[in-house]
Formats: structure tokens, sequence, C-alpha cells
């Protein structure tokens, strides 16, 4: 499937599924070996605990549908087609490569469809992205929560209410935070129809442009990890994200990324949108950094966003992000219940099912308004014991009362990881061992450690015997050594790889399982150039405003190549009537946006769009100038020295290799 990415290299970070593929009848690849008879054990005594939850979450999960998210349905509305059959393996018996928990997890995810929530009132689309999509009903039309990922996807899910329910116009969208599976779908939704307000909270813009953009192409990488962006489905491969399954689409997806017409900045605010009242929180560096919870008093119903979910969510996400706030997190959760704890009916959110009855929406609350503050508060109190991050990620543990609460697992986020996050939050990523304050690069200390062990075959038998005796981790740090010290070592890479496996298939995390089997593959069957990135010229979006491109164009620049260099640029953006002025200079390529130089080595004038390609893409000086797509004068060739410091980065950069 071949998927557009129109505004960002990382679009697709949080659609991981979008792009996987489901395992073939002719076997297993080499990297998708036997689950160990330790790893089978183990999962075994996990199942054991799995046995006796409940089954309220898949009475919850199913309750109130009307709908399923199914082909013939889809194509008679919106006229896309779906693999609506990429995740029915879970139909099946767990396998023995699969954590119970997850793969418990995952049969709930994978319960799509069309829900009413609130009878009459509330309806929710689940299971076509990663990401649900929300619809409240007003005196004469809908009011959609989030709009998923991509505008295909947005479209069918509102075709599919339309048919079902009632064919009503959109008088307003609220997105609830800053991630691209909650506003990539809206121009499916609006329809280009600019007099539908869109509400999102204060800073929604640049935080999605900070993360989506500015640090966009690494995090896409790494989210190929966590997602399994070229993983097979499968009992061997992907069971899910955790948040959600995410149906494939067959054809082409594009996304919209563009500011909101109303930016919310009350902490607590109250709006009417064609006569329903929505009560609006903002809960900034929580989940997102710009997020919001809606409350709507008729209906006694919380969207709890993403702040409250049937997962232990990750206070740093694996793929790479803004540490999140543990402590502010809690109390956000805590003022929910102070607020409305003794009204509300029914709690919703962006991912996963509702939950019904006031006694069991604020159990739901308590829990895990405890689970994110008893993170923080252990971090910090064993912090000040002593104890460095890897130490507490070790240490650290749950009181039962927490832990086995179903919807605190540790489906995407884990106590280890996110404890490890409270602390590089207040101290940050040096851990005060003098040693790892100017450490060896990766290389150098793997050599060294392969040289003192005894050379590569000395590190693969102990290796080996650490494999055999299902002490997977400390095998795979062993052969990781010899990976990095000499990446040419198959039967280093084999073996790292095996151990890889019996990790992932050992994982409750489905970020987890998803980063140690994309590690196994990428061992085995390295790739390059693939991942979902199908360029590496920073993304032309016009609603970038002039200071924000320029300074994404600024991460291109290597400092190094640029030091001697001082040149200023005068751009004028002809159809915006926007000045914004550059310098290059010690290696730095800062901007002023709404000036000018006094004078200029060189000056650009154009429509944004055509400006915007010219420093997109360097190479097209000459064909600019031939075309007149721009108009340059000064020194050109000072242009020219700019384009020839860029660097475009390689969206395929190794992870398990140096």
């Amino acid at each position: 499937m071949k998927t557009n990415y129109p505004f960002s290299f990382a679009m697709a970070f949080l659609s991981a599924s979008a792009v996987a593929t489901t395992a073939g009848a002719q076997g297993y690849a080499e990297w998708q070996i036997e689950p160990t008879s330790f790893t089978k054990s183990y999962n075994d005594s996990v199942a054991k605990v799995v046995a006796k939850y409940s089954n309220e979450d898949f009475e919850n999960a199913t309750r109130g549908k009307i709908a399923e998210w199914d082909n013939a349905t889809l194509k008679s509305v919106g006229g896309h087609e779906y693999d609506t059959e990429a995740w029915a393996f879970l139909d099946g018996a767990r396998p023995a490569t699969v954590n119970p928990k997850i793969w418990r997890q995952s049969q709930l995810n994978k319960i799509g469809g069309l829900f009413e929530v609130v009878k009459g009132k509330i309806y929710q689309v689940r299971g076509g992205n990663l990401a649900n999509s929300t619809y409240v009903r007003t005196k004469s039309g809908w009011v959609v929560i989030d709009a998923m990922s991509y505008n295909e996807v947005a479209a069918d899910g509102l075709a599919l209410l339309r048919k079902h329910v009632e064919d009503l116009p959109v008088k307003a969208v609220i997105i609830t935070h800053s991630h691209s599976d909650h506003y990539g779908g809206l121009n499916g939704v609006i329809k280009g129809d600019t007099s539908i307000p869109v509400y999102a909270p204060e800073g929604f813009f640049q935080s999605s442009v900070n993360e989506t953009v500015l640090a966009g192409l690494p995090m896409h990488r790494r989210a190929s990890y966590m997602f399994a962006f070229s993983l097979e489905t499968g009992e061997r491969g992907s069971v899910g994200s955790g948040l959600g399954p995410n149906l494939r689409m067959k054809g082409r997806t594009s996304g919209t990324l563009r500011e909101a017409t109303e930016e919310i900045d009350k902490a607590e605010t109250t709006i009417e949108i064609d006569g329903l009242k929505f009560d609006i929180l903002l809960a900034p560096e929580s989940e997102a950094p710009a997020e919001l919870l809606v409350y709507i008093p008729q209906y006694k119903a919380l969207c709890q966003a993403e702040d409250i979910n049937h997962t232990f969510h990750n206070l740093l996400t694996p793929r790479g992000a803004k540490v999140r706030n543990g402590l502010l997190w809690s109390k956000y959760i805590d003022r929910l219940i102070e607020k409305y704890g003794d009204k509300v009916e029914v709690s919703f959110g962006s991912h996963h099912w509702p939950v019904w009855g006031r006694d069991k929406v604020v159990e739901l609350w308590e829990k895990q308004r405890d689970l994110y503050r008893y993170t923080h508060d252990q971090t910090l109190r064993l912090a000040n014991a002593g104890l460095t991050p890897n130490e507490i990620g070790n240490e650290i543990r749950f009181p039962e009362t927490l832990g086995e609460y179903t919807a605190n697992g540790e489906y995407y986020g884990t106590l280890s990881f996110n404890a490890r996050s409270q602390y590089e939050l207040y101290y940050g990523f040096f851990d005060g061992t003098p040693v790892h304050m100017y450490p060896l690069s990766p290389v150098e200390e793997s050599k060294k450690y392969v040289e003192a062990i005894g050379g590569e075959q000395a590190v693969i038998s102990k290796a080996k015997a650490a494999y055999d005796k299902g002490e997977y981790k400390w095998a795979a740090t062993l052969l990781n050594n010899v990976v990095f010290a000499n990446p040419q070592n198959k039967e280093a890479r084999k073996a790292l790889a095996a151990a890889f496996a019996q990790l992932g298939y050992q994982q409750v995390s489905a970020p987890g399982r998803n980063f140690y089997l994309n590690g196994a593959k990428e061992l085995l069957e390295p790739t390059k150039g693939g991942h979902g990135a199908r360029t590496t010229n920073i993304r032309v979006n016009e609603n970038l405003k002039p200071e924000m491109f320029f300074d994404i164009v600024a991460t291109r620049i290597n400092g190094l190549k640029a030091g001697d260099l001082d040149i200023s640029v005068n751009i004028s953006i002809k159809d915006r009537k926007e000045d914004i002025a550059l310098t290059l200079k010690n290696g730095v390529l800062s901007n002023r946006p709404g000036k000018r130089h006094k004078s200029a080595t060189v000056s650009v004038s154009g429509d944004l769009l055509q400006v915007y390609t010219l420093f997109a893409e360097p190479k097209t000086l000459a064909e600019a100038v031939d075309s007149k797509k721009v108009t340059i004068s000064g020194d050109k060739e000072a242009l020219q020295k700019i384009f020839d410091v860029y660097e475009n980065p390689d969206p395929a950069f190794n992870i398990i290799e140096p």
C-alpha cells in the first residue's frame, strides 16, 4: 500500500499497522523463530493471572454496537476498501509467542465499528484508525471530537454515522490534543469548509509542528519500530499497539495539519455549539504538550481525551517526544474527580472503549490518577535514596491494587520505562556516575568489551550459554556489543535476533514487543529507504508560518561546513505580503519574521509555496531561476553556498547497528 504524507515525515507515526502485512502461508521468516520452553513457561504463568480477569471490558467494548467497520458498508458510503482480515488471527486461541495480557488487549482493540455511547446523543467510530472519532448530537447537527489520522478514514467514519444514525451537518470539530492520529483526518470531516469552527487547546499548532515536522524524521524512524511499520501482523509479528489495531486502507491516504480557528487558552471554560454546552479543561504537559478534556453537562458525559485510557500510557514515548509530567497528569484527573465525580454517568476516550455508571467511572479515574502519581512520586523517592535511572527502572514495583487493575495494564507504557522518564524530567539524562559524563562511543565501547572478554567468538559463546538458560536480556546485551563492534558478524546477528524474538514474545507492552521483533527482523533482513518515508525533503505545507518553516530548514544545516559563512538573505513572500530575514553565521541559520536586512547578501521573492519549495529542495535553484518561479537578486552564489551546506538525512538510519 502506498501512503501519502503531505505535511510531515511522521504523519504515520501513530498508524503503524497502516503498512503492516499479514504473514503468508509459506511459513515464517528466519527471524520469526520458535518460542523456547522458557518463553512458553513465562507466558503460561501470565495466562493464569489473565484467566481471573472479568468479562466487563469485553461487555463495554461491544456495548451499543450499531454497525461493523466492514468493506461492504464502507465501499457503499465512502467508496474505500480496507483490509478487514488483517487482525482475524486474534479470533483464535492465544499462541505461545504472545504474552496473554497483550493478546487480551489486542482482542479488545479489535472490536470496531460504529457504537452508541449515550442513547440518541453520542456515538463513536472505533477500530478504523488507531484513535477513535466521537460524534455528539447538537440541536441541528454533529460536533466531531477528534478526526483520526487520515482524511479518507475520517470521511468514512462520518459517512458510517450518517448512514446508520442521522444525516446531519457538522457544526464544529474539537481536537483534543496535538498528536496526528487525532487531527490528521480533519479535512475528511469539514471537506474544506472554513466556516466550520475547529477548537483545539492553546499551543496545539506549534506543538504539532514541533513534534511531527521539526523533530519528525527521527521520531518516524523510531516509530517504525514502536508501531511495527514493516512487521507482519500475526502471532510472530505485530498484534497491535496497545492503543488500537488500525485497519489498513487499500489505496492512498492523506493527512491534514492546519491551525485551529479557536485555540482555547483558559484553564477552564464553557463553550456553546449549536445549543449544546461543552465544559473545556486544559491539561497541558500531560499526555501531549497541548491537550484538553471535555465534559458535556447535558449528557453527563466526559471525553477523557488521552489522559485516561485502558492502559498505562507513556510518560516518555519510545518513539521520542518531550517527557510528560506524571504529577501534572495526575492532578488533572483529580480535578475531574472533584468537579464531575458526583455527576458523570459515562466516560469515553480518544482510544479504547467507554465506561458507564458513576461508580465504575470514578474507579477508573482514581486508578488512572494514582497510576501516574505513584510513578512520579516513587521515582523521586528512589532518586532521593541515590538510585540512578536504570536502578530505579529495575527496582520500582506497583502495589497490587494498581498493577492488577486491568485498565492500568502495561500494554503501551511500562513502569520501568516511565519511571526512568520521570528521573529525566527532573535531573536530565545524566545519572551522576562520572564514567557516564563523557562516555565512549557505542562502537568504541563495544570493541573494547569484545576484546576484554576474549574476542567475538568468546562473547558469542557466552551469549549462547545465557540464551540456553533463558537469560535473554544478558544474551542480547553481550551480542549487541558484538554487532556494534562488527556489524558483518552474521552469527552474532542471528543469535541477537533470536534473543530479541524471545524478549518480544514475552513482552506485555505492544511497543516493547514491536521494538524487539522489528530489531530481530532488521538484523536478518536489513532494509534501507523504507519505513514509510517517501522523501527526505522537508514537506511543504502552506499552513506553516515562515518562522516555523525556516526553523526546520535550520536543522538541516551542517554547522561545521557552514562555520565560515556569513550570509544574509531577505525573503519576500508576495502572496502573503510577509518578509523574513535570514542570517547564516557561525554555523547557525537564524531568522527574524517580519524583518528585512538593510543590506542583504541575496534576496529572494516569490509566492509562499514557491519559496518553501526552493528551500525544501535546494537542488532546484537553477530550475527556479530558469522558470522564474522565484526572483533572486544579489549574490546568487551565496544562496548556492547555503544549499551546499544543507543536508538531507537518511530516513532509514540504523538502529540495531552503528
